[in-house]
């Protein structure tokens, strides 16, 4: 039995990518980092789906067709040949649980820690449970159920002709195999050796392609992305960018300190990708006008991005804007604006947040009413960086940003993004109640109920929020709703 350990931090463009894979054709498919590129999903957790496809069987650790990768080339097949996969790669867990791929996101954590026993962090089992339940609503859970069946019936049919075959020999051969014995595996399938086979021979390598180039495997992903977070978890920065500040002996260099979810490798997972177009795609519009200029500068661009010389990438992005950001170059607006994200992005990376936060505020300035939702999800988290900015300042001005933030995140249910909201929440919390107008106070404790009212984390808060709101509906004669709200606030912490 074997759970799988693959993961995304995102899953928002898991499906996308599914439907790009599907209907992406050529004669000899090698799905690895190198086609998502070409297909446009080069941000860092996209590649993540590799691994996973890998675990499903679908592609093999060359990226070459696997086991179930036929049907899942088939778009009337492809939900089965993933349901196959979950069946495979999450063997373990359907066997502790079989409705598991029906279970509330609450109960397929819950399996997963006993299943991981300790060996994982907290935030790599949420990462991996959440990977879990996006597939299986992908799939769909009638599919899992046929699929589930149908294998079951295979598996009882095989068992019975094979004994049948071996009853038969035994007849005809009588005797002279009176000392045979069959070998015996236990309760391992010939996929488990074939497993355990493997992994004894690459121990903890990369595993490469064929070109001999490393993929992005989830144990890369763990090493440079998440596992730093244990090195100080107590002192945890909610936001994620512990370590930006205006150190000018720092300013020109990576911040090499950054604490897991840090804007130094973090960025990537909360904002969407930024990478232009395949350049085959725009190289009608560019060699059309002769200007071989403006390919160079794009292409190199998106070499340094992905080579991560952040450097190197901050001038030519500069260069790119300067260049084409204006009405001469209407054509190329798209790519001016990623390239704006990208400066932000990389500005970061550097740990050099004065400069960035002008470049912040023109990302929010030219997205934030965007209709494209790439664009207006720039905006969006592009404020979270800037408020992150501000905090650290101490800035008398965040109220205004928090709000704004609340209002445009409120729903999300991205991860990471609800982690840093809740962070907004209470510092946002803690400003109305030192600037904010009774009514505002009282609308600010009714909201902060709501979203903490199930969270164990923020019990201080939900406390504070529950006596004032009770507090206020009193001293405004609301007499049965005050009530109601001490009542409330007495079940929770009346003990």
């Amino acid at each position: 039995m074997k759970v799988s350990e693959a993961f995304l931090v995102n899953t928002k463009n898991f499906e996308s990518i599914i439907g790009a894979l599907v209907s992406y054709d050529s004669d000899e498919l090698v799905i690895d980092s190198s086609l998502l590129e070409i297909l446009g999903y080069a941000d860092p957790n996209d590649l993540l789906v590799i691994r996973l496809l890998k675990d499903f069987n679908i592609i093999t650790n060359d990226g070459e067709p696997g086991k179930y990768f036929d049907e899942f080339k088939n778009p009337k097949t492809t939900q089965r040949a993933l349901a196959r996969g979950v069946l495979d790669a999450y063997s373990q867990l359907f066997e502790m649980d079989p409705k598991i791929h029906q279970a509330s996101i609450d109960k397929i954590k819950e399996t997963f820690e006993e299943a991981f026993d300790g060996e994982k962090t907290d935030l790599i089992i949420k990462y991996i449970s959440g990977t879990f339940q996006k597939v299986v609503t992908y799939v769909g859970a009638k599919t899992i159920d046929a699929v589930r069946k149908e294998s079951e019936t295979q598996a009882v049919t095989s068992s019975m002709a094979e004994t049948a075959k071996i009853g038969s020999n035994n007849h005809h051969e009588g005797k002279s195999n009176s000392n045979f014995v069959r070998e015996s595996i236990g309760n391992k399938n010939i996929d488990d050796l074939v497993n355990d086979f493997d992994a004894k021979k690459s121990g903890d390598e990369i595993v490469k392609n064929k070109d001999n180039e490393p993929d992005f495997s989830i144990k890369e992903f763990e090493m440079k992305e998440i596992e730093e977070e244990e090195i100080d978890i107590e002192n945890e920065d909610p936001f994620g960018l512990e370590d930006v500040s205006d150190d000018s002996e720092q300013g020109n260099t990576p911040n090499k300190d950054l604490k897991s979810n840090g804007n130094s490798d973090d960025l990537e997972s909360l904002l969407p990708s930024v990478n232009h177009e395949p350049i085959d795609k725009m190289e009608n519009t560019i060699t059309t006008e002769g200007n071989f200029v403006q390919k160079a500068l794009i292409r190199k661009s998106d070499l340094l991005h992905k080579l991560h010389r952040w450097d190197e990438l901050l001038p030519t992005l500069e260069e790119i804007i300067k260049r084409y950001d204006n009405e001469e170059h209407s054509s190329l607006k798209d790519i001016v604006s990623r390239s704006i994200i990208r400066q932000a992005m990389t500005l970061l990376k550097l740990n050099r947040p004065t400069e960035a936060l002008p470049i912040l505020n023109n990302v929010i300035s030219r997205f934030k009413d965007s209709t494209n939702k790439e664009f207006y999800d720039h905006a969006s988290k592009a404020m979270l960086f800037k408020a992150q900015i501000l905090e650290k300042e101490d800035s008398q001005n965040l109220l205004p940003l928090y709000n704004m933030i609340v209002d445009r995140l409120d729903s999300s249910s991205e991860i990471l993004v609800k982690e840093k909201l809740n962070h907004i929440y209470l510092k946002r919390y803690d400003l109305i109640l030192q600037e904010g107008s009774q009514n505002e106070i009282l609308e600010a404790s009714t909201g902060l109920i709501e979203r903490f009212k199930n969270n164990n984390e923020h019990r201080e808060y939900l406390q504070k929020a529950m006596i004032k709101r009770a507090e206020i509906l009193d001293e405004l004669g609301h007499d049965e709703e005050a009530l109601k709200a001490y009542d409330d606030f007495l079940e929770n912490f009346g003990d």
